[in-house]
């Protein structure tokens, strides 16, 4: 398959790469003193399962996510459009180190700016 052709999760190195960026990812998020607080008390090995199956689905990839509305569990974190926007860089950053290209990692970020609102918790005219 060329590489227009290919789905991006196969593109980010399909289930192996995908979980390396989100062990990657996590790395930098947990050492970033703004976004660190979130996770305190929180099972990581479940929280990377959860965020692989999500971005998997998010991806195009082989999806096993169970739905889990993230409405219900971001609501009354208090997570800003600020804290997203950290969380999506550390994003690019594990893609970029993990030799994604530029146009996938830019495809990847603008399919998770779609889930913003429902992360943030602000209101969506789209429903």
């Amino acid at each position: 398959m060329s590489e227009t052709s290919e789905i991006l999760f196969q593109r980010m190195g399909g289930a192996t790469g995908v979980a390396e960026i989100v062990e990657t990812m996590y790395s930098h998020v947990l050492a970033d003193q703004e976004l660190a607080p979130f996770f305190e008390g929180v099972s990581m090995e479940r929280l990377r399962s959860m965020q692989y199956h999500f971005l998997a689905s998010a991806l195009d990839g082989p999806a096993n996510y169970t739905g889990a509305e993230l409405n219900a569990i971001h609501h009354g974190r208090g997570i800003t459009a600020v804290h997203f926007a950290k969380f999506c860089g550390h994003f690019a950053t594990a893609m970029e180190s993990h030799g994604v290209s530029k146009r996938d990692v830019d495809d990847a970020l603008g399919r998770l700016a779609t889930f913003r609102d429902k992360v943030t918790g602000d209101a969506n005219v789209d429903g």
